[in-house]
């Protein structure tokens, strides 16, 4: 009895962090108690000695809480300071998130078992989310006509950050230890839920992924099974969207994008429920404030209301006032200027390098996924997007780390 208690003494701590991860596609409020579970476990059950040796010598750790640094010296200037002070609560996760890592300091086991652990938490998303929506057409068909039933239906919390989530599952999943069967099955799971999300840039890094998977083992995947189950994909994945116009219209836009001639089979009532070219309103407008102080910005959070105001001084009246830059890179240089691009684009630059020089694919796949991401969304605006960014980064920052102390030891 005396030993399996100080077993799982010592492993309580890794048993909340799993718990943590298994949390995170879901209600935001479930991560924040989960993280101060596994914070308090790790500093009472596991040893603190080396705690700040271990601090020393994750670097990338201390980028993440530079950038909370650089939003409470913003506090100094701050155009609007109940809004910069709202916004620090929210980065706090950029603090305690490393601080978690440091505290726990995971074992490269406990980092591959917490990576499976998200991937399946993603497959109970993914069919929480479908049982939602046949519950609901079954208890509501009467309004299953609607244009959104179906999106509104399913479960989700920020669907372009739902996909981001789904989307670095299917990276854990193909390039992970999993069986090949539940490799396909998974694979399409998820691509069923991003098209029925009708998120284009989703639906462009999963086939972005797929890809470069099959690249990767292109002699095994190479074979008349693999043609018709891609076939048999692609097929389905069109039946849904030619059933539901609200993905009609929202793909069809895309293709007018990219110069195919389209636009014309968008329907009046999806042109204006998405507000097609909203996003290119927004970054005008975005561009027109950080011109204004692009050196230190307007401060943290002050973001929303100053576009509001701009966008109401050009007519653009199809725009939401709490909506923010829609572009992760506009929304830094917006509230803190050139500080805050540059640690922004400071963290990717140092991430992608560790992460090429110790050859983790699945860690540039998901810093791939985070970049582009960040283009049409400003995802350090939600909490949803902070934890995912300070937990991925923390992850693949201490897997980089240990397969570079593998790397020398063999050496």
């Amino acid at each position: 009895m005396k030993n399996n208690f100080r077993i799982s003494k010592n492993n309580i701590a890794e048993y909340s962090f799993l718990g943590f991860i298994g949390v995170l596609p879901f209600e935001d409020i479930y991560g924040s108690i989960m993280l101060v579970i596994t914070m308090v476990f790790a500093l009472f059950f596991n040893s603190q000695k080396e705690f700040f040796k271990i601090l020393k010598e994750n670097k990338v750790l201390w980028l993440l809480v530079a950038y909370y640094i650089i939003a409470v010296i913003s506090l100094l200037y701050s155009q609007d300071l109940p809004e910069s002070l709202k916004k620090l609560s929210k980065l706090l996760a950029l603090v305690l998130i490393p601080l978690m890592f440091v505290l726990l300091n995971p074992s490269k086991k406990l980092l591959k078992l917490g990576k499976k652990v998200f991937v399946y938490a993603m497959i109970t998303f993914s069919i929480f989310s479908l049982l939602k929506l046949g519950y609901n057409y079954i208890v509501n068909h009467d309004i299953s006509h609607w244009y959104n039933f179906v999106q509104d239906s399913m479960y989700h919390k920020y669907m372009p950050e739902d996909a981001m989530y789904l989307n670095t599952a299917l990276i854990l999943l193909l390039f992970g230890d999993f069986k090949k069967n539940l490799k396909l099955f998974i694979a399409i799971l998820f691509l069923i839920i991003i098209v029925l999300f009708s998120v284009r840039l989703g639906l462009f890094l999963y086939l972005l992924i797929v890809t470069i998977y099959f690249f990767f083992n292109i002699k095994s995947l190479l074979n008349l099974k693999s043609l018709v189950i891609v076939v048999l994909t692609v097929t389905a994945s069109l039946l849904i969207v030619s059933q539901s116009r609200y993905a009609n219209d929202k793909f069809y836009d895309t293709l007018e994008k990219i110069g195919l001639k389209t636009g014309d089979q968008v329907s009046e009532i999806g042109a204006k429920y998405h507000k097609m070219g909203l996003r290119e309103k927004i970054w005008s407008s975005s561009i027109e404030l950080i011109e204004k102080r692009p050196i230190l910005g307007h401060g943290a959070g002050v973001e929303k209301k100053p576009l509001a105001a701009v966008n109401k001084t050009k007519g653009y009246d199809d725009i939401p006032p709490n909506y923010h830059s829609h572009n992760q890179f506009l929304s830094v240089m917006l509230q803190y200027g050139v500080f805050g691009i540059t640690w922004l684009l400071t963290v990717f630059a140092f991430l992608f390098w560790l992460t090429v020089k110790n050859k983790n694919t699945v860690g540039i796949l998901i810093v791939i996924v985070m970049l582009i991401s960040m283009i049409t969304e400003s995802y350090l605006e939600l909490q949803q997007g902070v934890f995912y960014f300070c937990v991925f980064i923390s992850l693949e920052a201490y897997d980089s780390k240990l397969r570079l102390k593998k790397t020398k030891t063999i050496s």
